[in-house]
């Protein structure tokens, strides 16, 4: 089987006294919310709409670094001659590109004003230089699932990408993955899609998951890309 690229929980043990009991409760909540809290609160829904219609969506995170706030999301999702729009709340919000790298399949876009439902999150950075093994986790909106949150790790760490075992359907495109602790490490790319000698048709591998890294992504870089523009949030 080949593949090529088709673009588009947390455990507790019980004890028996009540008193370890609670505590092992209260550290599992504790966990849940570290590693979950980010990627949720963050993750919108992008459409791309023509004369009021519209022909698909992405996803995407709202960070803030510094005083600048934006978009992060994959390239694909939004680099096209068609409105795009994110979802806060019932409100669809206009949104400008500042940064697209279609090489890398990564984009930067400012909202016509700031967003409410959605929370900016400070931009921080997982910058190792080998994640393999790492939990990651991102939150996005697969098809017609809405937004939901799924968990994997890094089977593999290259350069400037990673392949990830998770889940993720189109629509979840443009996702930011996170470690446990919050820091961005890619945006989702990608699932693979596979084709072997028994069946004719190509079938999509939902679990074979490809980030592209923004490890050199920095408050610089950000404020860089605002004053280029000439106009700041």
């Amino acid at each position: 089987m080949f593949y090529i690229l088709f673009f588009l929980s947390c455990m507790i043990t019980v004890e028996d006294t009540r008193d370890r009991t609670a505590i092992t409760f209260e550290q599992a909540e504790t966990s849940k919310a570290i590693s979950c809290r980010t990627p949720l609160q963050s993750s919108g829904k992008i459409l791309v709409m023509s004369k009021g219609t519209m022909l698909g969506h992405g996803s995407g995170n709202y960070f803030k670094s510094g005083k600048y706030k934006f978009i992060l999301t994959a390239a694909h999702v939004i680099n096209h001659p068609y409105e795009t729009y994110i979802l806060d709340g019932d409100e669809l919000i206009n949104l400008k590109p500042i940064h697209i790298d279609p090489i890398r399949d990564l984009a930067i876009l400012v909202t016509e004003k700031e967003l409410s439902t959605i929370k900016a999150k400070s931009f921080r950075v997982n910058r190792s230089n080998d994640l393999t093994g790492k939990t990651i986790y991102y939150a996005g909106f697969p098809q017609d699932l809405g937004k939901s949150l799924f968990k994997g790790f890094v089977s593999k760490d290259t350069n400037y990408k990673l392949l990830v075992q998770s889940f993720a359907l189109p629509g979840s495109s443009g996702s930011v993955v996170f470690d446990f602790w919050g820091r961005a490490i890619g945006v989702l790319s990608a699932v693979s899609v596979g084709m072997s000698s028994v069946n004719p048709f190509p079938e999509l591998v939902e679990t074979a998951v490809h980030v592209q890294k923004i490890q050199d992504y920095d408050h610089d870089f950000i404020k860089g890309l605002f004053v280029d523009d000439k106009g700041t949030l």
